[in-house]
């Protein structure tokens, strides 16, 4: 099978690759509490695990960066074992790697965020990198965000709520490491406090037929939760657990051929020289 592991590449192969117009996905996550039954590397090994498998199928070129595993974590502080990093820290490293990236050659990039509040830091990261590099195209999205994932998810979901440690993410962590999931210590853990514009759901599924788009708001997470987790993780399963990773890597294919094919625009400046 072909090496798709950017770090274990040897620079002349980076550089081959950088030659064939590859595309690079640069996983972002967190290392975090989620519950008292999954370890704290729930996003790092999800999101890094959807990107493998794509790239490993996908038609064009692909390399997968080893996962930023730094995340914005302020409000998960009350759980022991976070790891907190300043949001223009997060945002300086993310430019690093992309300025590094182009320096290199490479000239198509996806950020594949798997953890929620880092989720407008990595639009940040992707447009100031057009900006600096305009022969450049970056983008970047949240996996959870793939709507074949959440169509595929949601007609089985047995949980009102998918956030944090929930009937999603458990699942998908049973599908790839069953053995590090205690479920004997999985809970249903959710607040009742949701109105029609203060609701939130990973695989976007109104919780009440009232239900109107979400005003972005997060409390502390210890104000809310009692055991780390937003959800049910007691309905996870590892079958639901293949069955969303596998409609996330299957579109996040077809998007790595959506990147690979658009032409690379530059803009014009408009103002009147002297």
């Amino acid at each position: 099978m072909t090496e798709v592991r950017y770090a274990k590449l040897t620079w002349p192969e980076v550089q081959g690759y950088a030659e064939r117009d590859a595309l690079v996905i640069i996983p972002t996550a967190a290392v975090e509490e989620h519950g008292h039954h999954l370890p704290l590397d729930t996003d790092v090994l999800i999101g890094e695990t959807i990107a493998l498998r794509a790239a490993e199928r996908a038609n064009h070129p692909t390399l997968v960066m080893p996962p930023q595993w730094i995340g914005f974590e302020a409000h998960h502080m009350d759980f022991p074992g976070t790891i907190d990093v300043d949001w223009d820290t997060f945002v300086r490293y993310g430019l690093c790697v992309t300025r590094s990236l182009a320096r290199h050659g490479f000239k198509r990039m996806l950020i594949l965020n798997s953890h929620g509040s880092n989720r407008p830091l990595i639009e940040i990261v992707a447009r100031q990198t057009v900006i600096e590099h305009p022969d450049v195209l970056c983008t970047a999205m949240s996996w959870w965000e793939l709507q074949d994932a959440q169509r595929a998810f949601n007609a089985v979901r047995e949980s009102e709520i998918t956030s944090h440690g929930c009937e999603l993410e458990t699942s998908a962590y049973l599908a790839i490491e069953p053995e590090r999931v205690q479920m004997d210590k999985a809970v249903r853990d959710i607040d009742a406090s949701g109105s029609p514009h203060f609701w939130a759901d990973l695989m976007a599924q109104r919780p009440t037929a009232d239900s109107k788009n979400p005003v972005k708001y997060m409390e502390i997470w210890s104000a809310f939760s009692r055991t780390g987790v937003r959800g049910d993780a007691t309905k996870g399963t590892a079958e639901k657990g293949q069955l969303v990773l596998d409609a996330a890597v299957g579109e996040l294919v077809e998007l790595i051929d959506e990147i690979a094919a658009r032409p690379i625009r530059r803009g014009k400046d408009h103002h009147r020289l002297p």
